[in-house]
């Protein structure tokens, strides 16, 4: 009973229902969000829009590099795949997809997250000009043929 009360308790402490969440082991679906750069997060949650989807359950230095673990709700599940990205705005973590996707990622895959829409939108540009170079080095290989 004394347990009981006490993992009550945690839950009831600002800011330590995460902590909580994690120590029970609670996770519903987690992933790894992996950052070139420490991000400035200043809510726990993650969202899609405006709607919670889930929480930071963890928080690692790998490095140079930081690694959020997010536990994802079940009901948000359908939105976890291939082109998955996170982007830190206003202080938090939002979901958004780089392209159109049906392949669901697996729990635990790591997810390329950016610390504002400015490095987003940089690597969005990297990743159409490669594309793009690579089309045109097909291209011009087809008609050397």
């Amino acid at each position: 009973m004394r347990i009981l009360v006490l993992l009550l308790a945690l839950l009831l402490l600002p800011g330590a229902a995460t902590t909580a969440h994690a120590v029970l082991g609670l996770f519903e679906n987690d992933y790894r969000v992996v950052f070139d750069a420490v991000p400035d997060i200043k809510d726990e949650n993650i969202y899609l829009g405006e709607s919670v989807m889930g929480d930071i359950t963890k928080r690692e230095l790998k490095g140079n590099n930081v690694v959020l673990t997010v536990d994802v709700k079940k009901e948000f599940l359908g939105n976890m795949v291939d082109t998955t990205v996170f982007v830190v705005e206003g202080g938090r973590l939002k979901h958004t997809t780089l392209g159109q996707s049906s392949t669901p990622l697996k729990e635990g895959a790591n997810v390329l997250g950016f610390t504002d829409a400015l490095h987003l939108n940089l690597f969005k540009a990297k990743a159409a000009m490669n594309d793009l170079g690579d089309y045109l080095r097909k291209k011009a290989d087809e008609l050397a043929r």
